[in-house]
């Protein structure tokens, strides 16, 4: 979704931030919105206060309550997926070799499909 967001509104993009913290995203408040979306997966509280001020202060309140909205919907739909088995589509497969991460068997999709 992040990558095809940037592509249609014409922005660049270091997608290898989302695993490297040592790169830069090229996204304004790039920075704050990933330390956002990894306190939200760890489910730290102190964390997570600590990334939705950093990210109020850059980008104020709305992206805080957009930031939270994309990161609910995102969690809703791996959850669905993942519940119903669903295995990860060939453009899911590159996008997760691109950025070097392993898929379980039970993702990996069936071979011949697309």
């Amino acid at each position: 979704m992040l990558r095809a967001s940037a592509t249609r509104t014409d922005r660049p993009l270091n997608l290898a931030a989302v695993t490297d913290p040592t790169q830069d995203s090229q996204l304004e408040w790039g920075r704050e919105l990933l330390v956002f979306t990894d306190a939200a997966l760890a489910r730290d509280r102190a964390a997570m206060r600590s990334a939705r001020e950093a990210l109020k202060l850059v980008a104020g309140p709305e992206a805080v309550v957009r930031a939270a909205g994309c990161a609910g919907n995102f969690q809703i739909m791996n959850r669905l997926m993942d519940t119903l088995g669903v295995p990860v589509s060939r453009a899911g497969l590159a996008l997760a070799e691109e950025l070097g991460l392993d898929l379980p068997d039970h993702l990996m999709p069936p071979p011949g499909t697309t």
